[in-house]
């Protein structure tokens, strides 16, 4: 049977897993191994589609602090948004404390402030910090409702600056997904194909070969994988869920092949 449909009959019995650890070569192995990792971050891209809003606080830490009671009476009070631009009516504008500056309306040039500063401009809202602008955000979500308390300012905050940067927020949690999956993957085969490779001076196990061990591994890999991005697309899981259904998985996988098969052929003569 050729490649891939060879590694495609070994996935959902464990007999068929272990008496196929010999079929890959190494290519085919590593090409696998691309493709079981591929698979996970499937729901993690169909999830960054669906999504709306992204907490700004993962990528700038305490951003809202400056928020204050005193901020968000002045915001409350004194601020008007019409058509996604702010008008302040009061001659105050600018609050300091310990958490860092919030400016409230228009000044000439952009106050970027070594403290955390939010400048509530005419037309966006300016994130700096260290005299360096880290975000720059229209007003869409952020209007006149969102200024009733600091949560929903916090929340239409957030929603806008993931509108204006969705495609590389969306990017960086594929790629850091993809990397945790990987980190995942790699102890996942290397552990298990190393600790079934310490059975190959036991005259009680076929397992020769670290190539059959990691052939045998990736077999058994298959069946969980595909069957956490299942669950996780129909249930719409959380990426950790995800990964933590795939090892679970894994591990009963593995242990009810050692039980059917006891690792070793059917006519295995110690």
């Amino acid at each position: 049977m050729p490649y891939p449909f060879n590694y495609f009959s070994s996935l959902f019995q464990v007999r068929k897993a272990f008496a196929n650890r010999k079929q890959l070569n190494w290519f085919q192995m590593i090409f696998t191994s691309l493709f079981l990792l591929s698979l996970t971050l499937i729901p993690v891209a169909v999830q960054n589609a669906e999504l709306q809003t992204y907490p700004l606080t993962t990528f700038v830490s305490d951003v809202f602090d400056p928020l204050t009671e005193d901020v968000m009476k002045d915001l409350k009070e004194n601020v008007r948004i019409e058509q996604h631009e702010l008008v302040y009516t009061s001659h105050f504008g600018v609050h300091k404390n310990k958490a860092g500056h919030v400016i409230i309306g228009h000044h000439e040039g952009t106050p970027l402030g070594e403290k955390l500063t939010l400048y509530f401009d005419k037309t966006q809202l300016v994130i700096s910090r260290e005299n360096k602008e880290l975000a720059s955000i229209p007003y869409q979500a952020i209007n006149q409702k969102s200024l009733e308390n600091k949560d929903a300012l916090s929340q239409a905050i957030s929603k806008d600056w993931f509108q204006a940067n969705r495609l590389a927020v969306s990017l960086f949690l594929v790629l850091f997904s993809g990397f945790l999956s990987a980190v995942n993957f790699a102890i996942l085969v290397f552990g298990a194909s190393f600790f079934l490779y310490l059975t190959r001076k036991s005259r009680l196990f076929s397992l020769k070969t670290f190539k059959e061990c990691f052939n045998f591994t990736i077999n058994c890999l298959g069946f969980p994988i595909l069957a956490s991005v299942l669950v996780s697309l129909v249930f719409h899981q959380v990426f950790t869920t995800t990964i933590l259904i795939q090892n679970i998985l894994f591990v009963l996988f593995l242990a009810l092949a050692f039980y059917k098969t006891h690792f070793r052929d059917p006519d295995y003569k110690p």
